[in-house]
């Protein structure tokens, strides 16, 4: 039996589906079709439970919470089931976003949390994400163990455990996580010296259907900000609507919105305002419309108009005007981490930034590298601070780590992204920034991206002779030779670094963790007059041959 790891990039995630078949069986269809049983997700809490046992002590304590999706109540009863079958104590947490459980795993302070969602993926989807007690999510060391423990268990080579952890009393997630929030809005708005109240403006807020979709712009009109939902919670989640279904590369002009029937919730409430207007562009250049977050609330984008028409601010541009206004009202050396598909200029703008030396720190795909890049040393671990420390982590996605205070300790701080919290800070972070006239735009290089899709991931591992095919075809473009360069946490990516024009180029191939497909990136810093997109085609037009899933 092949023991395929059943962990992607974030979790894991399939097709929500009953299944017929035994425990074995119920792994292999999670591996090789995507199908995520109550069957399976049982399996996958007894080997957690196991796996916790060992790592903290006997009856460990474990939230549960989940997103909006049919199939997860049944999902929560056998994850659950599993874990007590382990020995763990157990308390639901109820339906809330994601950093909602980072948020009740230090309130309670339990020895981990799991979160049954798929994040940006469509309804059909669900998976679970598993935390430490410190709130950061689980590393590659822990999943391999826990998907050894979980094939070992479908096979019978250990017993299925029978003792019989506790189920503790439910607790209101989403009511601590709420005043956590206003917590952590009132800290913005000192760290910020901006009140939400003086912005002067009307957001339209997308929450992706998921748990903000009932709350969020009800709780930000009390705050003082006019706010308006356009998501719906009669809807499934993540259905047109939310950051998962924008790119952060799309932009569109006026007078193609004046014409546009979008079916984007976000987007079509933008055009709709326009033709209310009779036509007239009711905001002004540089002022945000909108913001989208993603159906389990850790992720956020921002819709900004120009003078051409609205454009997706992304998280890299969101995280440098955090960051600048950060440095203004601190005065600190700060740290940045960025991943390998974020703008080169993010890391180029920091030696002109005041109050140096900045530090920038690349990483892998994936929220949990950011965090571990911001830890000191690279360990998980909560930092110790009396003011806000100077740490950010950024994908161009949305993903935006920002340290947040431990709960009963104002000297302690975790790593978390949240998606109302980067929406609060960067909205008041860029009126600071405003009220002092600084320009709050980094010179942006040039990127883009494509996937192969479906994709056969099992013949790209970024070392086989592919790779090699591709790096050729990429230095012949470039005319000079490219560096492969290794990142921590990337098993199947191809980085090749270099300059092109005397400035520097990366281009990146990896297979996503959570999707049939593989990514393609290539990024120029500011100044190469060349088309990008050619290399991109040609990279892709070969490895949608080589990748195809006919082939084996």
């Amino acid at each position: 039996m092949n023991r395929s790891r059943l962990h992607g990039t974030d979790g894991i995630r399939g097709r929500i589906s009953n299944f017929e078949g035994d425990d074995e069986a119920a792994l292999i269809a999670l591996v090789t079709d995507r199908i995520l049983s109550p069957r399976s997700m049982r399996i996958i809490g007894e080997a957690t439970g196991i796996y916790l046992n060992d790592k903290v002590g006997e009856q460990p304590l474990v939230t549960i919470g989940w997103d909006r999706r049919d199939g997860n109540a049944t999902l929560v009863d056998s994850l659950e089931s599993g874990l007590n079958a382990s020995g763990c104590r157990t308390i639901r947490v109820g339906e809330l976003p994601t950093p909602g459980l980072h948020y009740t795993i230090l309130a309670s302070a339990a020895d981990a949390g799991m979160m049954i969602t798929a994040s940006h993926n469509p309804a059909h989807d669900s998976g679970v994400k598993l935390f430490d007690g410190d709130g950061f999510k689980s590393m590659p060391n822990d999943e391999d163990k826990i998907s050894q423990l979980a094939w070992d268990l479908a096979d019978g080579s250990i017993a299925t455990p029978e003792m019989s952890g506790e189920r503790l009393e439910t607790i209101n997630g989403l009511e601590l996580y709420r005043t956590n929030l206003r917590d952590r809005m009132e800290n913005f708005e000192m760290l910020f010296n901006t009140k939400l109240s003086d912005l002067g403006m009307n957001l339209i807020l997308d929450s992706s259907g998921g748990s903000a979709s009932q709350w969020l712009a009800r709780d930000m009109d009390e705050w003082g900000l006019s706010t308006i939902e356009v998501s719906s919670s009669f809807e499934p989640i993540n259905h047109n609507c939310g950051a998962g279904e924008l790119s952060p590369l799309d932009k569109w002009t006026w007078d193609e919105l004046t014409m546009l029937e979008s079916e984007h919730r976000v987007i079509d409430a933008i055009c709709n305002y326009l033709r209310d207007f009779g036509g007239d562009i009711p905001w002004s250049d540089g002022e945000i419309i909108a913001a989208a977050l993603d159906g389990d609330g850790d992720r956020c984008l921002f819709l900004m108009a120009d003078k051409e028409g609205v454009h997706v601010v992304d998280g890299d541009h969101i995280s440098d005007v955090i960051l600048r206004a950060g440095i203004i009202s601190t005065q600190k050396h700060w740290k940045i981490a960025a991943s390998i598909e974020s703008d080169l200029g993010l890391f180029n703008n920091l030696e002109h930034l005041p109050n140096g030396p900045h530090v920038g720190m690349t990483t892998a795909v994936g929220d949990r590298w950011l965090s571990a890049a911001l830890c000191n040393n690279g360990g998980m671990e909560l930092t110790k601070s009396s003011s806000f420390p100077a740490l950010i982590g950024t994908e161009d996605s949305g993903h935006i780590i920002l340290p947040m205070r431990v709960p009963g300790d104002e000297n302690t701080w975790g790593l978390v992204g949240d998606g109302a919290a980067t929406m609060i800070a960067y909205l008041l972070a860029k009126q600071l920034l405003d009220n002092v006239d600084s320009d709050s735009n980094f010179s942006s290089g040039w990127k883009n991206r494509t996937s192969i899709k479906p994709s056969n991931r099992s013949l790209w591992d970024g070392k086989n002779q592919l790779s090699q095919m591709v790096q050729n075809i990429a230095q012949d473009w470039c005319g000079c030779e490219l560096n492969r360069v290794e990142i921590a946490g990337e098993t199947s990516l191809l980085f090749l670094e270099g300059c092109l024009e005397n400035l520097p180029i990366t281009i990146a191939v990896r297979n996503s963790g959570t999707e049939a497909k593989t990514s393609i990136t290539v990024r120029f810093s500011e100044g190469i007059n060349r088309n990008g997109d050619q290399l991109i085609n040609a990279i892709s037009q070969v490895l949608s041959e080589q990748l195809s899933t006919n082939k084996q």
